[in-house]
């Protein structure tokens, strides 16, 4: 399998603002794309940890889609730090790097064909950038894929105070709710109409209850999105539903 590492997709040579891409052995056509944002609460994570997963979607899809794995920003506790909307604008800037750039093999992908896949705080990002009128090429993304995400900063907080150790190194207490998904989502975007939602939780994902991400499925139906399933059963831990060969199918199954 071809893989191509450490893409930038801003010209800084910053480590952050990379990415690798996988395309399937012998590939030929048009083929849809999916782009991993990895989780991390916004301050952990990078692309090299996410081979086995994107290795594995491409293999459990036959060799019918291709994955771009990218890294953005990410919080610490400096003075310097970044913090929202710096990781959005990371990762609004890869995919539309990926959508309108030439990197190796980029003829093999069909640029109108794109899927986001968000892990934890990855999800929350996919989410935000769909539901916002920011990302330029929204008319190429297809679908968005949120596991184990993160929706409602706030509503997260009432069920997991503990969390505002990483939620508050990455956000100030006034975006809390202009940052979550869920609030925003309460307006319908017109341009993301088209868009397919799957929203996946874990019954064994100790880190976020499936009652998260429930909430904020049944606001996109409410909201008007017409093609929206949320998938709640056991596929191991946080991290490791990551790797389970049930979740590659369940991702692969969606991506058309």
């Amino acid at each position: 399998m071809p893989i191509y590492k450490d893409i930038a997709y801003i010209a800084d040579d910053n480590p952050r603002h990379t990415l690798d891409f996988y395309v399937p052995d012998q590939a030929s056509g048009s083929l849809p794309l999916v782009i991993f944002i990895h989780g991390g609460s916004w301050r952990t994570g990078d692309k090299s940890e996410c081979t086995v997963l994107a290795q594995g979607l491409v293999s459990q899809s036959q060799g019918k889609l291709a994955v771009a794995v990218i890294n953005y920003g990410l919080s610490q506790r400096t003075l310097d730090s970044i913090r929202h909307p710096a990781h959005l604008h990371d990762t609004i800037k890869a995919v539309q790097f990926l959508v309108s750039s030439d990197y190796p093999d980029n003829h093999l992908i069909n640029r109108n064909n794109i899927y986001l896949l968000g892990h934890s705080a990855g999800a929350h990002l996919a989410s935000l950038m769909v539901l916002s009128d920011q990302l330029d090429c929204i008319a190429s993304i297809r679908g968005v894929l949120g596991v184990g995400g993160i929706y409602d900063i706030p509503g997260l907080l009432e069920l997991y105070p503990d969390y505002a150790d990483f939620i508050d190194m990455a956000f100030d207490p006034a975006q809390y709710q202009e940052a979550s998904p869920q609030h925003i989502a309460t307006c319908k975007y017109a341009d993301a109409e088209h868009i397919r939602f799957l929203i996946i939780n874990s019954a064994g994902d100790s880190l976020i209850a499936a009652t998260h991400a429930a909430s904020f499925a049944s606001q996109l139906i409410r909201t008007g999105y017409n093609d929206v399933e949320l998938v709640v059963r056991d596929m191991g831990s946080h991290f490791g539903m990551l790797d389970n060969e049930e979740f590659w199918k369940l991702a692969t199954n969606f991506v058309q």
